[in-house]
C-alpha cells in the first residue's frame, strides 16, 4: 500500500509540473463577455482614481507635407507598427504642456510655458515629458485663470451643466467604449512582460450613440489588450473606417485615421494614460492634427487636494488601491 500511495504522489507531482510549465499560449482562453465586464469595473475604478493623482501631459501635432500624409508610396511616421524609418517632410510642429489634477471635483489642466531649451525625464515614458522650471509670476498668472475656470464650472455644475472645457486635452473614457463594442476573435500575446488578450473590436450596431464622443466610436474600430491578470486595458489601436463631422465641424475626423492609446500601471490595479498617437488628419475642439498627433502623460504623483497645487507640495504615501469591488462610473469631464 505504501509503494502504491507514493506511485499516486509522484504522478500527481508530475502532473502538477507538467500543468505549472504550461506556456501562456496553451493556457485556456477566458470567455469574451466575462473578461470584457471585468475590463469595464477595472476601468470605471481607474478612471475614478485618477482624481487621486497630479500628473503632466505634453502634446504636439506634427503637419506633414500632405501627400505623405495620405499617399501609400509615402513611409508612415515612426511608430507605426510594420515601419521601420522615417522619411516625410514636417512643415509645422506645435506643443503645448499640462499640469493635470482635480480640484473640488473639477479636472484642471494647467498650462505650463513652452520651453525648447529644456531637458526631459529619465523612464520609458518619462522620456517624452520635458522638465519644464516655471516662475513665481508665471504661476500665479496660470493659477489666477485656473481658480477663474474652477469658479465658472462649479457654476455651470450648479445648474446641472455641462463642467468641461473644450481647452482641456481630450479625454478617452475607455469604460464607456467597452459597454458601447462588440468584441471577437480572442488572442493570447506577451506585452512588457505581462500576458495580455487581444480582441477584435466594432461598433455595437444594438446600441445608440447618445454623444458626440460616442459617435466617434460608431466609425472606429481595431484591436483592444486587456491585460489577463489587472482585466486592466493596456491599449487600443484602430482605425477610422469614415469621415466624422460633428458639432458643427468641432470635431471631424478623416477617413483612414489611426488612433493607438496605450495606459501604463501606476499603481496597484489602477492603469492610466500613458501616450496618445495618431496619425491622419482631424480636429477635436481645440486640438487638431494634419500628419501626425502625440499625447504624453507621465509623472504621475498621488496627492489629496482642497486647492491648487503649488511647488514643493507635500504628496500623500502611496497605498493599495487594488478593487474588491469597484468603483461606479464617475462622472467625468470628457
Amino acid at each position: 500500500m505504501k509503494w502504491q500511495a507514493t506511485v499516486v504522489l509522484i504522478l500527481l507531482t508530475n502532473v502538477a509540473i507538467i500543468a505549472g510549465a504550461q506556456s501562456p499560449a496553451e493556457l485556456p482562453m477566458p470567455e469574451v463577455a466575462t473578461l470584457v465586464q471585468q475590463a469595464i469595473l477595472q476601468q470605471r475604478f481607474a478612471e475614478s482614481r485618477e482624481q487621486d493623482f497630479v500628473f503632466r501631459e505634453d502634446t504636439n501635432d506634427i503637419r506633414l507635407r500632405q501627400e505623405c500624409t495620405w499617399a501609400p508610396k509615402c513611409p508612415a511616421p515612426f511608430g507605426v507598427p510594420g515601419v521601420k524609418g522615417v522619411a516625410f517632410q514636417v512643415v509645422h510642429y506645435a506643443e503645448h504642456h499640462f499640469e493635470v489634477f482635480w480640484l473640488d471635483g473639477v479636472r484642471v489642466a494647467r498650462v505650463l510655458p513652452s520651453c525648447d531649451h529644456c531637458g526631459t525625464g529619465t523612464g520609458h515614458v518619462e522620456a517624452f515629458i520635458r522638465n519644464i522650471p516655471i516662475s513665481d509670476n508665471e504661476l500665479a498668472i496660470e493659477n489666477q485663470r485656473v481658480d477663474s475656470e474652477v469658479a465658472e464650472a462649479r457654476a455651470l455644475r450648479a445648474q446641472g451643466k455641462d463642467a468641461s472645457s473644450t481647452g482641456d486635452p481630450p479625454q478617452i473614457l475607455l469604460s464607456r467604449m467597452l459597454e458601447l463594442c462588440a468584441f471577437s476573435n480572442p488572442r493570447r500575446q506577451v506585452m512588457d512582460g505581462r500576458s495580455t488578450i487581444l480582441l477584435d473590436f466594432v461598433w455595437n450596431p444594438s446600441i445608440a450613440p447618445v454623444s458626440a464622443n460616442e459617435t466617434l466610436l460608431n466609425f472606429f474600430s481595431g484591436t483592444v489588450g486587456i491585460d489577463e491578470e489587472d482585466h486592466a486595458v493596456q491599449h487600443v489601436d484602430g482605425r477610422f473606417l469614415a469621415g466624422v463631422k460633428l458639432d458643427g465641424g468641432n470635431v471631424k475626423i478623416r477617413k483612414g485615421t489611426r488612433v493607438t492609446i496605450t495606459n501604463r500601471r501606476v499603481d496597484t490595479g489602477i492603469w492610466l494614460l500613458s501616450r496618445l498617437d495618431a496619425w491622419g488628419e482631424g480636429r477635436y475642439y481645440a486640438f487638431a492634427i494634419d500628419g501626425a498627433g502625440h499625447i504624453f502623460t507621465g509623472n504621475y504623483r498621488k496627492f489629496r487636494a482642497t486647492s491648487r497645487i503649488l511647488p514643493g507640495s507635500t504628496e500623500v504615501p502611496t497605498d493599495s488601491l487594488a478593487p474588491s469591488n469597484p468603483l461606479p462610473s464617475p462622472v467625468v469631464p470628457h
